[in-house]
This record gives C-alpha cells, structure tokens and sequence, in this order.
C-alpha cells in the first residue's frame, strides 16, 4: 500500500467536498433547506445517502472482524440492517414523512401532544449519536495511524473538512458527498474483490463453510440495527427530506441490497483470513491487513480509502443530526428571523463538531459508552415512537410508561443475570407497559363514554 498515493486520493478528495459545500450553501436560505433540502431529496440521492450512512467503517471493520473470529454467523447483522431498510421502506418510512416533522423526537409532540416527552427524547438521541460521532473519530484516528499516517495534521485536516462542508451546505452537502462516496466505496469494493485469486477464494470459502460458527449474541446483532433504522434521526432525517412518501420504498429497498453486498465483500475478506491463517498485527483490523496481503498495491491503497470514506459517511450525517436535534427539538430559536436561524445553526454544528475532535484525544477508546448509548436509546425510544407512527390511538401516558419501562428494563436487565437476551426482555417490558396503559385508558375512556350516554338518556 501506498500512502503517497492514498493522501493524493483523500486531498482530491477533500477540495471536491470543499467545492460541494459551497455549491449546496448556495440554496440554503433556511433551516427546512439547511436540515431537510426544502423536502426535495430524489430517488437515487436517498438510496446512496442511506447505503452510506450505514455502511461505515464499523459495518466494514466490524464485519470482517467478526467473520474472522466468528465464522458465517455474522451474517446475521447485516441482514438485520437488510431487514431494518425493508420495514422502512414497506411503509414505515412514508408514514414519517406524512407527519411533515423534522426529527424524530417530534413525533412526541406532533402525536402525543407532549413537548416534554419530546424534549426527553431528543436528550437522549442527542447524547446517543455524539457518543457514536466521537467513536467515529476514535476510529479513524487509530486507522490512520494503523496505516502508518501517524502525522496528526493529515487527521486533522480530514476533520476540519467534513466539518467545513456540512457547516456551509447542511444536509444537502451531506447528501451530495454521500452519492460521491457511495459510488467510490461501491466501485472500490468490488475492484478489491475481482483482484482476488478466483481458485484461492473458492477453496478458502468452502473450507470456511465447513467450519462451526462461534457463539454469537444472535439477538442484540440481529435486533439493535433493524431497532435502529426505524428510529435514529439519521435515518429518520432522510425520509422527512425525501420529495414525496413513495420514493422512500424503493430507495429503502435498494440501499438494503447494496449494503448487504457491501458488508458481504467484507465479511468474505474477514473468511479468507480466517482459512488462510493471516494474522493482523496488534492494533490493526483483519480486513485491511487481508487486503494488503492478498491485492496489488494500488488496489489495497483504494481499499483503504474506501474504508475512510466509509466512516466520513457515517460522521458528517451524524454532526448534522445531532445540530438538528438541538436547534429543532428546542425553542431557543422561536423569535428569530429565518437568516439568524440558519446562521446559529451553523455556530451549532462548528461547536459540535470541534466539541467532538476534543473529545477524541481525551478518551482512545470509547466502545463500551458507545454501545451502552446505542442500546440506551433503542431501549427507551423504540416502542413509543413505533406506537406513534404505527398506532391509531396514540396514548401519550402510555408513551411515557414504555419509555419508563424501557429505562428500568435496561438496568435491571444488566444486573439480573438471564438466559433471554436482555434486549429483547427490555423491548418486551417497554411494549407490555405501552399496551395495559393504553388499554386501561381506552376501557377508562369507554366507560366514561357510557355514563355520559346515559347521562343524556334520563
């Protein structure tokens, strides 16, 4: 591999980001431009803007990681996803859009008349996703260094430019650099793959089918990212932006197949050095060392610009989810004129952003705060916003019961030890809390119904 050659590519890069920003800054007058594109996101921007934001580089890492040590199992995670963008995209995501709000958290007040609840929510998405955006900068500051780009002014620079983009474009220049990087990680993907050795591959992988799968957490990888699709605001950001309702199937639909595909190309990597007894030195994914191994040099170079395009995705929709949240969910912004608006939204995401790059040389590993967010946020969240989109009769009292449930699930199931899978038991306890609330309202409703009938009657 060649750094040389990598740091051209990511320089190029870079000034086409710059350039994309200052184009995309041009149609922003507001914050429905700045957050949501003035609700114009078209098919093929939506299908790639959702294929990369969740094919980071911890789907790609994470992935042939786990194939590595683990064995086809792992599989089951990226079907989850699969999964997660098909209940989208079977009609969940069209009724987000129907409600015409700009978080997720609004649905709290849109549905159930509740600005609490909803201030709640949006805390707790808040704290969930920057935990994830500092992860994000974990990572690809140990990948650079991985790669032997131990120069900090080559990370800082990387930082200061997705940070620089999304400030002047907003989402539309996330969205834009998401097609760019899609169609590179796509196209680098499977360049990695065909420079394989054909009859190498396939002895490897039927040796690798042969071999007993480890033991997994078979609910949390299959669970936690189908939960997570239907509820993080990254995702939810893309569906109030789309054009119209109908788009988001289709778009959904082909995102799901071409992730699948991609974090396909690396769980097979993460088999072959499994087979072939490649070993990654400390410190060092399996997937890149894999690559370098077994590609040409330019190819392994590419591959390893994939992979920091992969996790650019992932970052900027982030920092422009979380700047959403604040400056949507909260009336600091209420009296001001539609400039000042999208000019304090701005101030927002540089303050976030620089806040994160702070954070990342406090703390060089951040996995267990991440994950402990991540399932947080599914365990509170997750019932009482499919209610909201789902439910006839939303019931805000039974809202805050699930979301009640979900937080004492989440605790006492980590203390109490279970053979069932403390996810799906805090999922459970979150739902059952949602239903006998809703149902003791609807039978208190009904009652007093009856007696106000005969009231009238005598």
């Amino acid at each position: 591999m060649n750094n040389y050659i990598l740091i051209s590519v990511l320089g190029l890069f870079f000034c086409l980001y710059i350039w994309i920003g200052k184009q995309a800054s041009k149609n922003v007058k507001t914050n429905s431009d700045y957050f949501l594109m003035g609700r114009n996101l078209t098919f093929f921007s939506l299908s790639m803007t959702l294929f990369a934001t969740m094919l980071g580089g911890g789907m790609l890492m994470g992935a042939a990681q786990a194939a590595y040590t683990k064995g086809w199992a792992v599989m089951v995670y990226p079907v989850g996803t699969l999964l997660g963008f098909l209940i989208l995209g079977m009609g969940f995501g069209a009724k987000l859009r129907q409600l015409k709000i700009a978080t997720i958290s609004e649905i709290f007040e849109a549905v159930y008349q509740s600005k609490t609840l909803r201030s709640v929510a949006s805390v707790i998405s808040i704290v969930s996703l920057y935990s994830i955006l500092v992860g994000q900068g974990i990572a690809i500051r140990g990948f650079f260094t991985a790669i032997g780009i131990t120069n900090q002014v080559v990370f800082f620079l990387f930082w200061a430019t997705f940070i620089t983009y999304t400030i002047m474009g907003g989402f539309k220049a996330v969205v834009d650099t998401d097609v760019v990087q899609a169609i590179f990680m796509l196209v680098g993907l499977a360049i990695a793959l065909f420079s394989l050795d054909l009859k190498q591959v396939t002895t490897a992988l039927k040796v690798a089918s042969t071999l007993p799968s480890a033991t997994i957490p078979w609910t949390s990888w299959f669970l936690l990212p189908l939960c997570y699709i239907l509820i993080g605001q990254d995702m939810g950001q893309r569906c109030f932006a789309a054009k119209n309702p109908k788009l988001i199937g289709p778009a959904s639909f082909f995102a799901g197949v071409l992730l699948l595909l991609g974090s396909g190309v690396a769980v097979a990597f993460g088999l072959l050095a499994n087979t072939l007894k490649i070993e990654a030195a400390p410190g060092a994914n399996i997937l890149l060392t894999a690559v370098i191994q077994l590609t040409p040099p330019l190819v392994s170079t590419l591959f390893a610009a994939v992979v920091i395009m992969a996790i650019a995705s992932t970052a900027d929709s982030i920092l422009c989810s979380i700047s959403s949240n604040i400056c949507s969910d909260f009336s600091f912004m209420g009296n001001m004129a539609p400039k000042q608006q999208l000019r304090l939204s701005r101030v927002v995401t540089f303050l976030l952003g620089v806040s994160a790059l702070i954070f990342m040389f406090l703390f060089d590993n951040v996995v267990e705060v991440l994950m402990f967010s991540y399932e947080f946020s599914i365990s509170t969240l997750f019932v009482a916003i499919v209610m909201g989109v789902l439910s006839k009769r939303p019931s805000k009292r039974a809202a805050a019961a699930s979301m009640a449930g979900g937080i004492l699930g989440f605790f006492i199931f980590r203390v109490i030890a279970t053979q069932y899978s403390k996810e799906l038991l805090t999922l459970l306890l979150s739902a059952t809390l949602y239903l006998v609330v809703a149902g003791i309202e609807s039978r208190l409703s009904l009652q007093r119904n009856t007696k106000a009938k005969d009231d009238v009657r005598y």
